[in-house]
């Protein structure tokens, strides 16, 4: 981030200057009182559990020197400049924006019920064979973290790829005016965050959050094939809207694939090009993965091989759709969340991979989050995995519903938690078995990974 000096920071942020030096300025911003540079300023967010204004002295002993707050009464280290806000969550977000428009510079802003981050990987990866890229790291993809990525750009990027998450209506709504994108992607409208949101039409109402801030020039990119995205076609917009898709007319096209052991082999129409990618990761949800990173790369003007070698660096993020061998043993590791879509999504990877294996066992646990619909789905999940799955562990207390969707169509067990499941696990697999393990985050089932380790050595 290039150095905005106090002066600026007290405009931006229509504070008040309660002690220090004027003529500072920083080029970092943190929240967290740990991750601090010497030229950093120390933001103090006030959470559900914890009040960054306690952590002021620790920011200061890590070498910030600057740091606003909206409590005046604390005592603040002698030598530290502090600026009183009225929200320091508000003027966060006014810095972020600040910093976010010095530049005139692409930005694409990506939601959907499942695969974003995937999308937003593969999106990065492609536009970076031509371009300098910024783009969301880890889960940053809230109110919080999406200002924290907003504050990583500077004046030698070129493009950016922000991902946008949300739990309730409203969410995607606090940062859309920061992000301010160019191009807004929705990937799809499943049931996450169903318990929270009610119904699916507010799940969609939520996504097309991501659209109210394009103009005329702004382009809603979408998946053309879901039931729900594909009614935006027909509102009255001031944007454009561009579709990707397989199946109908489409933008960007999959006229034709074949999903194998080797991964994905796509033919890609878009205006007069129709050209053949391949991936190295099977399943049909990965086609609209790469058709929106190939579509981007078609509207900003990339070739085909820039296109393909960004296809080829694709690297998943942490627990998502990592495959890996332990020994004799491969393992699916996409235990970072879970709805229905991406259960079926990863259960279609395994019957993929798994033709040259003697077993393919899958160990499916709880989606969370899902209210009153929750059962029906794991049953769903359960009958979806009949012709899948040679073993089923289901793991906790939705878990044992997928089992009973499974209805014995192989050999199947139930179990409490996670180390229940690894410890089962150890007991029984064999070299040339395959292993997808998937469930929401909060089931922690990558911990069954160290028993894999221990057995398939």
């Amino acid at each position: 981030m290039e150095s905005i000096s106090i002066d600026e920071i007290l405009q931006i942020t229509r504070g008040g200057l309660l002690q220090g030096n004027p003529a500072m300025s920083i080029t970092n911003v943190a929240i967290d009182s740990r991750k601090i540079n010497n030229n950093a300023l120390y933001i103090p967010i006030i959470g559900e559990t914890n009040n960054g204004h306690d952590y002021i002295s620790q920011a200061f002993s890590n070498g910030s020197m600057v740091c606003l707050t909206q409590e005046r009464n604390r005592s603040f280290p002698a030598k530290m400049t502090v600026i009183y806000v009225d929200s320091t969550l508000a003027a966060m977000k006014a810095l972020a924006s600040f910093n976010r428009h010095r530049y005139n510079l692409p930005v694409i802003a990506i939601t959907g019920s499942s695969g974003k981050t995937t999308t937003k990987d593969l999106v990065a990866a492609v536009l970076s064979q031509k371009f300098n890229t910024l783009k969301t790291e880890g889960n940053f993809n809230n109110e919080y973290g999406i200002p924290q990525t907003l504050f990583n750009l500077g004046p030698n990027h070129q493009i950016a790829v922000i991902e946008m998450g949300m739990d309730h209506l409203g969410d995607i709504k606090k940062s859309i005016e920061l992000v301010d994108p160019s191009i807004s992607v929705i990937t799809n409208v499943g049931l996450s965050h169903i318990e929270r949101l009610g119904t699916q039409d507010n799940i969609f109402l939520a996504k097309k959050e991501i659209l109210q801030t394009l103009t005329v020039d702004g382009v809603a990119y979408i998946n053309g094939d879901d039931d729900f995205l594909k009614k935006i076609k027909t509102e009255k917009n001031p944007y454009q809207v561009r579709t990707f898709g397989i199946d109908g007319e489409h933008a960007v096209k999959a006229k034709h694939y074949t999903s194998t052991q080797a991964g994905l082999e796509i033919q890609v129409a878009w205006e007069d090009r129709n050209e053949i990618y391949t991936f190295n990761y099977p399943g049909k949800h990965n086609v609209y993965n790469c058709l929106t990173a190939i579509g981007l790369g078609y509207f900003y003007g990339m070739t085909q091989g820039e296109i393909q070698r960004g296809l080829d660096a694709f690297v998943p993020s942490g627990n998502r759709m990592d495959i890996f061998n332990i020994g004799e043993i491969k393992v699916i590791n996409d235990s970072y969340n879970a709805n229905p879509d991406a259960m079926r999504a990863s259960l279609d990877v395994l019957a993929a991979l798994g033709c040259d294996y003697r077993r393919k066992i899958a160990i499916l646990g709880d989606m969370l989050e899902m209210g009153e619909h929750g059962p029906a789905a794991h049953l769903e999940v359960g009958a979806y995995a009949r012709n899948k799955v040679d073993l089923l562990i289901g793991v906790g207390e939705l878990g044992q519903v997928i089992c009973q969707g499974y209805e014995n169509a192989g050999t199947v067990y139930q179990v409490s938690d996670a180390l229940a499941a690894g410890a089962f696990l150890k007991e029984i697999i064999q070299p040339d078995d395959i292993i997808l393990i998937k469930a929401s985050r909060g089931m922690r089932l990558e911990r069954v990974i160290d028993f894999i380790k221990e057995g398939g050595q």
